[in-house]
């Protein structure tokens, strides 16, 4: 019986040898730099990245972790120079073009942003980010009937993806349309209960439309959600400025019951 497990043992190792490919020096310092940038010591990811590049300059995932590793620095113009590179080599994959898009968002220049995320989409339509992502460069280049008609596509064909809800409704909120916005709030948490942004956004569009007791109803949900966040500051200091300036001693507050004064 242990002449047999040894036999084995050997088979084994000799299997091993002859199955497992030997890595090469380029492979192994990506393997390093990765476990650096995955402890956020991108500095010296940087560094085994462009180690591994100086071994082979066409290896794909040392041009990503280091184009990654910049974005983390926030140095953005060496991430976008690097994903060109990168694209140069390989231009088959949609998460390259999306993290072009996402650094060119970043260093400002949204107009660049959305040639690069529709070449994402056009590679692979289930990139919900890329959508995303692409939706907020529509806006930030005042094309916010784009930005609009991409948020409704997501929210019909993806009704679980959540962010399209919120990005929409805070896009909305910021172009003053406060009755949508809370409509579309309201959407998201039917879908989620207990996404607690949602009812700051509420509580943010019923106080700006006058709404004050439904206003501070919604911040006293929020606030039941997220009492320790730094937004909980604001909407306690709002709920007391509220009850300070629209209701006296005489007339106290009583909170409405749900759908009370709201007309959706």
């Amino acid at each position: 019986m242990q002449i047999d497990a040894t036999i084995d043992k050997n088979l084994a190792k000799v299997t091993e040898k002859v199955t497992r490919p030997q890595r090469s020096r380029s492979y192994n310092l990506c393997v390093k730099a990765d476990a650096l940038r995955f402890a956020k010591l991108y500095k010296e990811a940087v560094q085994a990245y462009l180690q591994a590049i100086m071994m082979d300059r066409k290896e794909p995932q040392a041009y990503l972790g280091l184009a990654m590793s910049y974005k983390y620095l926030q140095e953005y113009r060496k991430a976008i120079s690097t994903l060109h590179k990168l694209i140069a080599i390989d231009d088959s994959k949609d998460e390259y073009f999306f993290e072009l898009g996402v650094c060119y968002l970043s260093n400002g220049e949204p107009e660049k942003a959305i040639e690069h995320l529709i070449k994402a989409i056009l590679i692979n339509r289930e990139n919900l980010e890329a959508q995303i992502q692409l939706a907020i460069a529509h806006e930030l280049v005042d094309e916010a009937d784009l930005s609009l008609m991409i948020y409704n596509k997501l929210i019909e064909t993806n009704p679980e993806f959540l962010k399209a809800y919120y990005n929409k409704a805070a896009m909305l909120m910021g172009q003053g349309d406060f009755m949508e916005a809370s409509r579309t709030f309201f959407q998201l948490i039917k879908r989620n209960p207990d996404y607690y942004k949602a009812y700051l956004g509420i509580a943010m569009s019923f106080d700006k439309m006058s709404k004050f007791k439904d206003a501070i109803r919604y911040y006293k949900k929020f606030l039941e959600l997220k009492q320790f966040s730094e937004d909980a500051v604001f909407a306690r200091n709002r709920i007391e400025e509220l009850r300070a300036e629209h209701f006296s001693r005489d007339n106290s507050l009583s909170l409405v019951k749900s759908g009370d004064g709201i007309d959706f």
